[in-house]
């Protein structure tokens, strides 16, 4: 078994060092770090606005309502279909809670170095490659129309 090269540099969580502005500032940030970096789903996904809305520990209304007035994280424009449903990638909501502090790209860096994903180099093209690479794998990650299936079935019981 091949073994693993030991990353030279490691990107560190530092959420003290978070400044969340406005209505930010009344989310538990630990708990949205904790809930995006031990879910199987990446934070470049678009995860359903059910599931964001658990993670960041409101409502559903609370999080419809900080997107219409232009207060909450950036969507994310998905499929037609039925119904009005919004999508957000965890990885701009954590941009979006750090203050601009932690970019995207960095907390899927985290995320990787989490899952056990070694980078090389910490930068910007390091973590896109590698991003790509996995998006090419076929089946790696679950479909975000499962995951909203899933959520559908949780809420009904």
């Amino acid at each position: 078994m091949p073994l693993m090269k030991e990353p030279s540099c490691v990107v560190e969580y530092e959420g003290h060092k978070w400044e969340p502005h406005g209505i930010a500032a009344k989310i538990d940030v630990q708990r949205f770090v904790v809930a995006a970096m031990e879910s199987i789903t990446p934070p470049w996904r678009p995860i359903p606005s059910r599931l964001v809305a658990r993670f960041l520990g409101t409502s559903l209304q609370t999080l419809a309502n900080y997107r219409v007035r232009g207060l909450g994280p950036e969507t994310e424009p998905m499929r037609r279909g039925w119904g009005n449903r919004i999508y957000y990638r965890p990885d701009k909501i954590a941009e979006w809670l750090s203050g601009g502090k932690c970019s995207d790209w960095q907390f899927s860096a985290l995320w990787l170095q989490r899952m056990g994903m070694p980078l090389e180099v910490v930068s910007e093209d390091t973590v896109l490659e590698r991003i790509a690479q996995l998006e090419r794998v076929d089946n790696l990650f679950p479909a975000v129309n499962q995951l909203w299936r899933n959520f559908r079935e949780v809420d009904a019981s």
